[in-house]
């Protein structure tokens, strides 16, 4: 049974074809996911279709997971509601297991790392860094107590996360182009 981490509500393991054409990756549950029980069914589902649709596929082709299964939540001080935030780094190693196991399940499959928790649960840097780029290297595992590179070669690209692409029209753009350029390198093997 997973113990309870303070500041956190809910748990989400990830969703999708068992046997997907792609991996998607992204940060934590929002309230929206906790109750649908979907990663992505909040506002950042209508920008995540928008960048299937450039990849040539839908929900049904892919796999949804995330860097931490549990909604990260703070008390806005302004408005006293309880927001999303994103996850620390103890955080993210308290649950590791969870997305490593989803993952050796599907060793041949390439990912999509959505966003800077992503890159950094599973490699390295932000999305500046590697946007557009198709990156082929271990990931991030976790082994004593600790994320390290291990494991065999994994095939995988970086783009923004789909709420990023709610504020800013030019980062919807530049994501969507990227996507195109890349979509057929990144698919190759699951056509």
């Amino acid at each position: 049974m997973r113990q309870p981490i303070p500041n956190t509500q809910g748990f989400l393991a990830g969703f999708g074809n068992p046997k997907p054409r792609l991996i998607l990756v992204g940060e934590a549950p929002g309230e929206t996911e906790l109750t649908s029980h979907r990663p992505f069914s909040g506002r950042a589902g209508a920008k995540l279709a928008l960048m299937l649709d450039v990849l040539g596929l839908t929900r049904a082709d892919v796999f949804i997971t995330v860097s931490f299964p549990r909604r990260p939540i703070r008390l806005n001080e302004k408005t006293q509601r309880v927001v999303n935030r994103p996850p620390t780094a103890n955080e993210i190693l308290a649950d590791a297991d969870l997305l490593d196991c989803e993952l050796s399940r599907l060793p041949q499959v390439p990912l999509l790392l959505m966003g800077n928790t992503a890159i950094n649960r599973l490699y390295q840097g932000r999305v500046s860094d590697y946007a557009g780029q198709i990156i082929h290297h271990t990931l991030k595992h976790k082994r004593d107590q600790q994320l390290m590179f291990t494991g065999a070669v994994r095939t995988f690209a970086v783009c923004a996360h789909p709420a990023a692409l709610l504020y800013r029209k030019q980062t919807e753009q530049a994501t969507l182009a990227q996507l195109s350029a890349i979509k057929a390198q990144l698919l190759e093997d699951f056509a």
